[in-house]
């Protein structure tokens, strides 16, 4: 997944985007470090996020950044 990718799902959910289907926890952890990214690069504002193990996935809860 790409980074504008990751912002096109966060701004086409309202901010709560759970992404599934990864193949491997370190997937899930590169998702989590684009997210901050993008809070770092002042597009959103990263409030919650969870990396899940059954099943493997990743939930993100933020706000779009103003």
């Amino acid at each position: 997944m790409k980074k504008e990718e990751l912002l096109n799902q966060i701004t086409n959910n309202d901010g709560n985007t759970r992404i599934s289907r990864l193949s491997s926890i370190e997937e899930g952890e590169e998702i989590i470090k684009m997210a901050k990214l993008l809070e770092f690069e002042g597009k959103i504002i990263l409030q919650k996020y969870c990396l899940e193990s059954k099943p493997l996935a990743v939930s993100l809860e933020a706000s779009l950044a103003k």
